[in-house]
């Protein structure tokens, strides 16, 4: 008989960048061995939860995100253990100021 292995929790590395213009809002995050189908992502306004798991690691985390984005055309695809997310965000960053660094 075979012993189930407890997973390992852990918060996945993740990078946030935007596009040049503005416009969209890129999220990568990092799953090392998680097959599509063991990926839970819910997308809010301003934030999104993740989990995840293979054979030995579950990845759970909550973030929030740096604007305002659509949920709605959020689009998402998992290349290789890398989970790429982009979603356009509502408003430019109109808002926004670039703060110099002395």
């Amino acid at each position: 008989m075979e012993s189930a292995v407890p997973r390992v929790l852990k918060t996945p590395i993740l990078a946030m960048y935007h596009d040049d213009k503005h416009q969209y809002l890129t999220l990568e995050v990092e799953l090392p061995d998680v097959e599509s189908e063991n990926i839970t992502l819910l997308m809010h306004e301003n934030s999104f939860y993740l989990k995840a798991f293979s054979k030995t690691v579950e990845y759970l985390g909550s973030f929030f995100l740096d604007g305002p984005v659509d949920p709605e055309k959020a689009v998402a695809a998992n290349n290789g253990g890398m989970l790429t997310i982009k979603i356009p965000y509502k408003e430019d960053f109109t808002c926004a100021r670039y703060v110099p660094i002395e």
